[in-house]
This record gives structure tokens, C-alpha cells and sequence, in this order.
């Protein structure tokens, strides 16, 4: 090697040594979160059947729930994935199947045979789309596909995401959004601190639909000819909407106060005003859209 290649090459060293040292660190200090991290995982497969309109209620601690319909067999294939940090402490955690023929129900339950114990669960469940689903997760996220019966779905930290629901939905997170897609029926969402996004495929004119949310933004989709009456209202936000609304006659003075009330608060109809529509916010923004065409939508039917 000659003088100038064994120069530079000294140079070289010099000039990445930092770097090399700074990914050698980083990746350490991955193997190690990975080891401390690393959970032991159990999965458990199960099949029954369900009677045609039955119920399925899911009742669970910590970890995701999510509804799938891929055929119309009236049974239930299940996959429920345990994770915990010590493989001893599998066995803590019970995944009980429960029958009420008079109710005509099935009851799935996650439990703890000793709380200071506690690890996850996340459940994947193929279902037919005829049954009603009731869901519950204290800690996780709640996703729901094509399901034609009613929806009742709480999460106390955790996102909602519904798509495609034929039937009525009852949606309810303390920390975390719902997002309802494509829906054709009732909607009653609630959050305590999050955004709720509603897209609506269609508003028959017996239904309603009530978001409210403490701590977030509400954005509402409804089809070009929507008939309701119609109700927003937001305290620290601001009331916008692309659909002509025919505000509710009233007598007031026009000054400031006035004008800023109509920024945050509506009262009125669209089209023929059959339906009801309530939204509300006690800090934040709601948007009221004209629907858009399936074509640039059919992103939000993908669930992942």
C-alpha cells in the first residue's frame, strides 16, 4: 500500500469511527430493550357454532378484538394470542366459552386467575354476518368488518374502527377515537378524549345519529340527499359544513356575541329533515361533508 492510499484509508477511519461506534451502541441498546421486552406467546385456535341472529358477547382486559366475516356457516372460528412476559404465568390467564341457549348467546371471558399477574390477549374471530356482536376491551383496540346485526362496542383505552355495518351501532372509548365507515343504519358514538370520524352510506329516516365527544374533533360524511334535522354544537371549536342547512327561524341581535354563537352552534334541516343528527364537542372542531364516490373511499374498507 502506498503512502497516499494508507493516508487515506487513516482518514476514512478517523471520519466514520463516530458513526460505526454510534450504530454498534444503537445496536446493542435494541438487543437489549428486545430481550427485556420479549413477551412468551401461546395461541389458541377453537371452533363452535352459533344459532343463526345469535349473540356473541366478548368480554376482555388487555389486548385487541377483531370481527371478520368470511362466509355464512353458522359457527365461530377463534384465534386468541396470549402474551405475557414469563411462560410460568400462562396458565394464569383463562379463555372461558360460556353458552346461554335461553338468550341465545355465547359469552367469551378473559380472566385472571391472580390480577398481579396479568398479561394480554388479542382475539381474531371469523364470524356469520347475521349475529349480533357485543365487545368489550378495558385496554385495546376494537376493529368490526360487514357484521349485519347490531353492534355494541366499548373500549376504556383504545381506538373503534366499524366498517360496513348493516345494522345499529353503540360505540364508547374513554382514551381513543371511533371511526365508523359505510354505514346504514343508527349510530350513537362516544368519546372522552378522542377524534370520532363517521362516514354514512346511507340515513333512513326512522334513525338517528348522536357523536359526542369531550376532547376532540368530529367529521361527518353524509350522502348528497340526506333528509334530517340536524343539531351541532361545540364550545371552544367551530361549527363548518359543505351540505346547504336551513337553519331553525329564531329572533336575535346582531352583534358579536351573535356571530360567534353561529360559528359554534347549528340548529336546522337538511332536505326534508326526517332523521336526526346530533353532534357535540365540548373542545373541538366539527366538519360536516358531502359524501364522496365509493371509488375514493374504498381505502377506508380495509382493515389491517
Amino acid at each position: 500500500m502506498n503512502y497516499k492510499n494508507y493516508l487515506f484509508l487513516l482518514l476514512s477511519l478517523s471520519f466514520f469511527q463516530p458513526i460505526l461506534a454510534k450504530i454498534s451502541f444503537e445496536g446493542i441498546k435494541s438487543k437489549i430493550s428486545n430481550m427485556f421486552s420479549r413477551q412468551t406467546e401461546e395461541i389458541i385456535h377453537k371452533q363452535f357454532p352459533i344459532n343463526k341472529n345469535g349473540i356473541l358477547s366478548l368480554e376482555n382486559i388487555q389486548g385487541n378484538i377483531t370481527i371478520k366475516t368470511e362466509w355464512k356457516q353458522n359457527y365461530i372460528m377463534l384465534k386468541a394470542t396470549k402474551q405475557i412476559s414469563k411462560k410460568e404465568n400462562l396458565k394464569n390467564i383463562d379463555i372461558t366459552i360460556h353458552k346461554e341457549p335461553s338468550k341465545n348467546q355465547i359469552l367469551v371471558k378473559t380472566e385472571y386467575k391472580n390480577k398481579n399477574k396479568t398479561g394480554s390477549v388479542d382475539y381474531e374471530l371469523i364470524v356469520p354476518n347475521n349475529i349480533t356482536v357485543d365487545l368489550k376491551t378495558k385496554k385495546g383496540s376494537i376493529k368490526i368488518k360487514r357484521i349485519k346485526g347490531k353492534i355494541k362496542a366499548t373500549s376504556d383505552d383504545g381506538d373503534i374502527k366499524i366498517i360496513e355495518a348493516k345494522g345499529p351501532i353503540v360505540a364508547h372509548t374513554l382514551q381513543g377515537n371511533i371511526e365508523v365507515h359505510h354505514s346504514l343504519k343508527s349510530i350513537h358514538a362516544q368519546a372522552e378524549s378522542g377524534n370520532i370520524l363517521v362516514a354514512c352510506k346511507k340515513i333512513p329516516s326512522i334513525h338517528q345519529i348522536s357523536l359526542q365527544t369531550k376532547k376532540g374533533n368530529i367529521a361527518i360524511t353524509l350522502p348528497e340527499k340526506t333528509n334530517a334535522e340536524i343539531k351541532a354544537k361545540t364550545k371552544t371549536g367551530k361549527v363548518t359544513s359543505d351540505h346547504f342547512i336551513t337553519l331553525k327561524p329564531q329572533t336575535v341581535t346582531l352583534n358579536k356575541k351573535t356571530w360567534a354563537r353561529f360559528k359554534k352552534e347549528v340548529y336546522g334541516t337538511l332536505g326534508s329533515g326526517e332523521a336526526t343528527i346530533e353532534l357535540g364537542s365540548n373542545h373541538g372542531n366539527i366538519k360536516i361533508s358531502r359524501a364522496k364516490t365509493l371509488k375514493n373511499n374504498q381505502k377506508a374498507n380495509k382493515i389491517t
